[in-house]
């Protein structure tokens, strides 16, 4: 009996050392393996930034400070909006510094540079905060304002009948505003959650009186433009931009069956989300099955871009080309 008692608590205690050193060398690492790659699958994958290629980098790059989004733009169409509220005073120049077309000439444009300057950046903070909180890429969101409106969040009317109302920064339309509502339940929570509708994203009235918000300009205002409403717009634009990727997420998934983050790259995805933007999501699902059928994999852009056909969708593929082009020095040279 003495003999069992002795020898059982060392065998006990051998498999005890023995667990621990497996469990320290090996299981350890396998969980952290598996864990790592549940983590990337769960990962949204218009919020999955992995491996991005050097040459996208240019408008993926994420700025440490705002200060790295600054530009100093000659935009003739914010001079002449600023000129045409008086907001700067081109009395000096020929035709007030305006032309027919409702622009800045030379002589306005020279007037008007130091407040198009200032506009231009007043948003590279709340930019900057809304890649933080909401997850678009920062260059990306003003480019797109950039080629949208210049930094003039106004109002604009288009069409033939005068039917077609775009909103602030980001031209935002009544039917991209339910679309993005529709995608992204982050912006619905912060549209609809004090409304008291049952659903305001087809409530009108709803839609209609939050998109009239979108529009930051003030007569009475330094610069035009109201800093409070100009940065809550950002934020909503930004929300309303990240519902199209979920959107396109999704419409990639719809057109291969494969996850969207190995279909397509995140460069990729958030090109076709710029196109899912401005052209809406039939040219991204026609553009994906054409390529898919061809490729039976993974898809570059280049491979989708050649597969774009009709009028509104090579606009998009432009328009997300545009958005995308070198222009900032991304990543800055160490």
């Amino acid at each position: 009996m003495k003999l069992y008692k002795n020898r059982i608590p060392k065998i006990i205690l051998t498999f005890i050392i023995i667990s621990v050193i497996f469990l320290l060398e090996g299981g350890i690492n396998l969980n952290a393996s598996q864990t790592e790659n549940v983590s990337a699958q769960t990962v949204h994958p218009c919020l999955n930034r992995v491996n991005v290629p050097m040459n996208e980098l240019h408008w993926l790059y994420v700025p440490e400070s705002a200060d790295q989004l600054y530009t100093e733009e000659p935009y003739f169409f914010l001079a002449g909006q600023l000129i045409a509220d008086n907001v700067v005073d081109a009395s000096i120049c020929p035709s007030g510094g305006l032309m027919y077309n409702g622009y800045a000439n030379a002589c306005g444009m020279a007037t008007a540079l130091p407040t198009v300057i200032y506009i231009q950046n007043m948003l590279n903070e709340p930019i900057l905060q809304s890649w933080k909180e909401v997850g678009v890429p920062p260059v990306l969101l003003k480019q797109l304002i950039t080629r949208e409106s210049q930094f003039w969040p106004s109002l604009y009317i288009y069409g033939e009948n005068n039917n077609v109302i775009h909103y602030g920064f980001g031209h935002m339309t009544y039917i991209g505003m339910q679309n993005a509502l529709q995608w992204n339940p982050d912006l619905y929570a912060k549209i609809c959650s004090a409304s008291g509708s049952g659903n305001c994203v087809s409530d009108s009235g709803i839609v209609n009186q939050f998109l009239s918000s979108l529009v930051a300009t003030c007569g009475s205002c330094a610069y035009g433009i109201d800093p409070n409403s100009a940065n809550r717009s950002v934020d909503i634009l930004a929300e309303a931009v990240m519902g199209h990727c979920y959107q396109t997420s999704q419409l990639v998934f719809n057109a291969t069956g494969w996850n969207p983050s190995l279909a397509v790259d995140y460069a990729t995805l958030w090109k076709l989300t710029l196109m899912d933007y401005t052209s809406g999501p039939g040219c991204v699902y026609d553009t994906l099955v054409t390529t898919f059928d061809i490729t039976e994999g993974p898809m570059s852009w280049s491979e989708i871009s050649v597969n774009v056909s009709g009028e509104n969708c090579i606009y998009g593929l432009h328009y997300a080309n545009q958005i995308t082009s070198k222009y900032f020095d991304f990543p800055p040279n160490q």
